[in-house]
């Protein structure tokens, strides 16, 4: 037993020295413990997407569309007042967006010739149109251009010898042009495509009766001079008694030809041709001929229709500081022409000059309805629209067919938040059509989206 106990402590005694053995396991692998929070999480939210998308569909929560109303500070680009413009909305905005698009084809002027023997009505297009005769009736014409809107409005005539009333009318399909013309006049139509513009031409002119011959001419001999005398055809030939079957020639004797030179007693007919005449080297394309032919027309009886023509003649080129200047002093010359009041005004809203024009225009007493729609227009590009607002109802007070400036009012009203006077305008413009595809998709959409949020 002493020597276990001694063993035993001297065991105890020594220091223990430990030495790990590694031994395979042959169970599995342990399984970490796995973190169940973000599974709930995800399928707590798929729940609520879930019950959403069922009360979005039952029209339980939320409408089937929420359309927020434009607030005041939104900017909504105006309509052009000329050239025109076309609004269209961009995707995905909110408020209505509005860019430039020139129109496909449209009248843009007329200009009326009268001679003694004619008179011709010159529509100017952008582009070649497809026009047909619509309606005729007794000295009645109605043609029809498709797929055309109208940038000018007829004018007035009266105590006219070859037309008695003219009237040019937008449709759905493009422009209808009816006309009255006097009794025995003949209409023919055809289009003359020129530089940078088509040109569709009504000419009337006097019928020629067959049955109307000229009259038989009366000679006597034996005189110093022959002396021509008309009488009716139908007249028969009675010889005094002192005269022989000798002294007149019978009805079958042709009477010798005569040259008879026409000239015309009006002081400015060399003016008139040398105006027509630069007209035609215009549509010719001699340009430089044309325009040092109607500055020699300046300061004399063509004075006024010269500068017009030089006017449509830089339009044209695009020359605009000549143009400009030609402007000045036109007006400082006129200073009561609308004409040219509205075409300064005109050429310094392209410029982007609008103060300019609201300035131009502000003492004007007498503005027309052109002029006053580009003081609005002026307005409105400068987000004045309250202003704008107050000179499209100016403008529409005095021509309140025109269905464009509607659709300017329209735009000014729904930047200052006036929204049923907004939809009122849209509406008004749809309901006197004439518009193209762009601006009627624009007035739909439009019309639609404030109708959802008034109501």
């Amino acid at each position: 037993m002493s020597v276990i106990n001694n063993v035993l402590k001297n065991l105890e005694s020594r220091q223990s020295h430990f030495t790990p053995i590694e031994i395979n396991s042959l169970a599995a692998d342990s399984v970490p413990a796995r973190n169940v929070k973000p599974l709930l999480l995800i399928g707590v939210v798929l729940v609520l997407l879930a019950a959403i998308v069922w009360a979005y569909l039952q029209g339980g929560i939320f409408p089937a569309t929420t359309l927020q109303p434009v607030p005041a500070s939104a900017s909504i680009a105006p309509v052009e007042p000329e050239p025109v413009v076309e609004p269209i909305i961009e995707a995905g905005t909110g408020a209505a967006i509005v860019t430039e698009q020139m129109i496909p084809n449209q009248i843009i002027g007329l200009q009326i010739r009268e001679s003694e023997g004619d008179m011709q009505l010159e529509f100017a297009l952008r582009e070649k149109v497809v026009a047909y005769l619509r309606e005729r009736g007794e000295n009645s014409f109605g043609y029809h251009l498709r797929d055309v809107e109208s940038l000018i409005v007829a004018p007035d005539i009266s105590d006219n010898q070859w037309i008695r009333e003219l009237s040019i009318l937008s449709s759905e399909t493009g422009v209808d042009i009816n006309f009255q013309t006097a009794t025995d006049i003949l209409v023919e139509t055809w289009q003359d495509p020129r530089e940078q513009e088509s040109v569709w031409i009504i000419k009337l002119r006097k019928s020629i009766d067959p049955d109307d011959n000229p009259p038989p001419v009366e000679v006597t001999k034996n005189s110093e001079s022959p002396v021509f005398a008309t009488r009716s055809a139908a007249a028969p030939v009675e010889l005094a008694p002192s005269q022989s079957a000798e002294t007149v020639t019978t009805l079958e004797t042709p009477a010798r030809p005569v040259e008879i030179d026409i000239k015309s007693t009006n002081p400015n007919t060399d003016s008139i041709n040398r105006l027509e005449y630069a007209v035609e080297l215009i549509n010719s394309g001699r340009i430089a001929e044309a325009e040092a032919l109607l500055q020699g027309l300046l300061d004399g009886v063509e004075d006024y229709s010269a500068r017009q023509h030089l006017l449509a003649l830089y339009a044209r080129q695009k020359m605009t500081s000549r143009a400009q200047r030609l402007l000045s002093e036109s007006i400082a010359k006129y200073p009561r022409s609308a004409l040219l009041k509205t075409e300064y005004g005109r050429s310094l809203y392209q410029a982007a000059k609008y103060r300019a024009v609201i300035e131009f225009f502000a003492n004007e007493v007498d503005a027309d309805a052109n002029q006053q729609a580009l003081v609005a227009s002026s307005h409105q590009r400068l987000d004045e629209h309250e202003a704008a607002v107050r000179y499209y109802q100016l403008a529409l007070a005095q021509d309140p067919s025109n269905p464009r400036n509607w659709i300017g009012l329209g735009i000014s009203q729904e930047n200052i938040a006036a929204l049923e006077e907004a939809l009122s305008s849209y509406q008004r413009a749809a309901r006197l059509g004439g518009l193209n595809n762009r601006l009627r998709a624009f007035i739909d959409t439009r019309s639609n989206a404030l109708q959802q949020v008034i109501n």
